[in-house]
């Protein structure tokens, strides 16, 4: 399995592009540890098989090798009783005494006895242990595990800065608005002294590095669309079905704008003309 990635120091000046690579890569890793973790479970499972088959298959050879032991044995008493003629290659190995027939007995109960172990050694004692086994899964779905956290942490780095610098740019065009309250409302103003709608909302959110479009109607496609429920501090706040009017959204049902001609620059309820005046709410940052 490949090393984990370890973040550099570097990680706060990464491209967000370079993290989202660096995460497929580690996603791509870590599926490739996951398919080894999964071979070497079928592996294992195989393997509890041919041992639980084990232990029923020696007994049976070891009965097998006492039966064949015994018929070579009475076999042997009997000619060596009779001293039967055979035409055959055993009536040469029969002993001349019962000393001989006695070491030569010894003899192949040694041989026997090295058969049954040669055939135990066989068995599945040979083979890689279940915990063996179990092992190598163990060590490949951690190194799976610290594959895909190190992976969320990545992603969970930049979504954080981005998330921060968002909220940190909502304040900061509030603060602004809350601070040309008590400005009169010009047409075509966009400050420092005066403002129209839209000049006031632009203005806001250039305070805070952001960019707005000066036309009011494309304020409106300048971010994602939200509901009036889930408006946050910063939000624009538009009204009527051809956009005419604009606010920046402060919070707690309230917005600062700058109302019509021969007015200031105000803070007031968003619903102070009626609920159905409201078009639509945009999220800038």
């Amino acid at each position: 399995m490949a090393g984990i990635w370890t973040p550099a120091a570097d990680d706060g000046d990464r491209s967000l592009g370079e993290v989202e690579r660096k995460v497929d890569d580690l996603y791509r890793r870590a599926e490739s540890g996951t398919e080894t973790y999964n071979a070497t479970r079928e592996r294992a499972a195989r393997q509890r098989g041919r041992v639980d088959a084990g232990p029923e298959d020696v007994p049976k050879l070891a009965r097998t090798l006492n039966s064949a032991r015994e018929r070579l044995g009475s076999f042997t008493a009997a000619q060596y009783r009779t001293r039967a003629s055979a035409p055959d290659a055993s009536a040469f190995l029969l002993p001349d005494t019962p000393q001989d027939y006695f070491e030569q007995a010894q003899l192949m109960s040694r041989l026997t006895s090295r058969q049954k172990n040669a055939v135990r050694h066989e068995t599945p004692e040979s083979l890689p242990t279940p915990d063996d086994t179990q092992s190598d899964l163990r060590t490949a779905k951690s190194t799976v595990q610290k594959k895909l956290s190190t992976a969320r942490e990545l992603l969970a780095r930049p979504t954080a800065r981005k998330q921060e610098a968002a909220a940190l740019a909502r304040q900061q065009a509030v603060a602004f608005a809350r601070a040309q309250v008590g400005k009169p409302y010009v047409w075509g103003a966009a400050g420092p002294g005066s403002y129209d709608s839209s000049g006031l909302t632009q203005a806001a959110w250039k305070a805070a590095g952001v960019t707005l479009p000066r036309v009011i109607t494309d304020q409106a496609n300048a971010g994602p669309t939200v509901s009036l429920a889930d408006a946050q501090p910063g939000d624009l706040v538009f009204f009527h079905d051809d956009i005419t009017h604009v606010g920046v959204y402060v919070g707690d049902g309230t917005m600062i704008h700058a109302p019509k001609p021969g007015a200031y620059v105000r803070e007031e309820p968003v619903q102070h003309d009626g609920a159905a005046t409201v078009h639509s709410v945009v999220r800038p940052a």
